[in-house]
């Protein structure tokens, strides 16, 4: 292959595995959001008490319900704060973000939430829920939270499968992106890349400089995309009208994980532009030297 289709290829393939890899790095970042660390995290430093639940009730069904649920006669605004702050509500939570998550990557049906889930939860926790609440929940204030949920459409609306049928090609997508297979695959194109550019150009980096700035564009766009994070959890909050530090738990790691990606990607880039460098600097003098 002569100079001028070698450079075409480089080229080709640089553009090809830049996508690639932005791709990857977006898509590993939300996988390291979502591990359990980073979600028993989110749900023991959620700000719950905090989040203005009357002030979004208009918008989100479950805050309706929550809503109504606590302005049973004898329930006090403390009461509402401590189920909030409880342990066994932040447990709740986490357990049903993992389900979800779980749902989305291998679509095993979990992705749910049912109003037996929060009648098991009432049951399992009574002493606890009763004594933060200062209010003994009845029988027959359940079925009246059990019809009210209902006519919210509660159900529905918290199971993924709802919207992955409505939806399909999305979420289709975005278990791909999130899926292990394809997280591997970029980090393989990554590396496999080097070392393939370096057979094409002779056993040589003196073709690299293409590539190397490729990667580095990538981490540019890396720590670029980092940096906007937390301006994105601002712009979610604004958004919802939400006061919450719920968008920043979750974008933290992500922006942890993009900055370190695009890090690792810049020095690659730069590293591998100073090896092309000198590789046709070595190669030029010793051309001088068999004249």
């Amino acid at each position: 292959m002569n100079h001028r289709k070698r450079t075409v290829s480089t080229i080709v393939f640089s553009i090809f595995v830049c996508l690639i890899g932005l791709t990857g790095s977006f898509a590993g970042s939300l996988r390291y959001g979502l591990r359990d660390e980073a979600i028993e995290t989110l749900a023991t430093e959620w700000e719950l008490s905090q989040m203005q639940i009357t002030k979004i009730a208009d918008r989100m069904s479950m805050a309706q319900f929550f809503v109504v649920m606590v302005q049973t006669p004898g329930i006090e605004e403390q009461g509402a704060i401590n189920l909030l702050d409880a342990d066994y509500t932040r447990n709740f939570i986490a357990a049903k973000i993992r389900d979800y998550r779980e749902d989305l990557l291998k679509k095993n049906g979990k992705g749910r939430v049912d109003f037996a889930d929060i009648a098991a939860l009432e049951e399992t926790c009574r002493e606890e829920i009763c004594r933060d609440l200062g209010y003994n929940v009845t029988a027959e204030d359940m079925e009246r939270y059990e019809i009210l949920w209902d006519n919210l459409g509660l159900d529905e609306r918290f199971i993924l499968d709802h919207y992955r049928e409505n939806k399909p090609g999305i979420f289709g997508l975005a278990g791909a992106l999130l899926s292990d297979w394809f997280l591997a695959l970029a980090a393989l194109l990554a590396a496999g890349g080097c070392v393939g550019l370096w057979f094409l150009n002779g056993r040589s980096f003196s073709g690299h400089r293409i590539y190397g700035t490729a990667l580095l564009a990538l981490g540019v766009l890396d720590c670029v995309a980092a940096a906007a994070c937390e301006l994105l959890a601002d712009a979610v909050n604004r958004a919802v009208n939400m006061r919450s530090n719920v968008m920043d738990l979750f974008f933290a790691p992500v922006g942890d994980m993009l900055l370190l990606l695009g890090m690792f990607s810049a020095v690659l880039g730069a590293g591998l532009i100073v090896l092309s460098v000198w590789e046709k600097m070595r190669l030029k003098k010793r051309g001088r030297r068999k004249k």
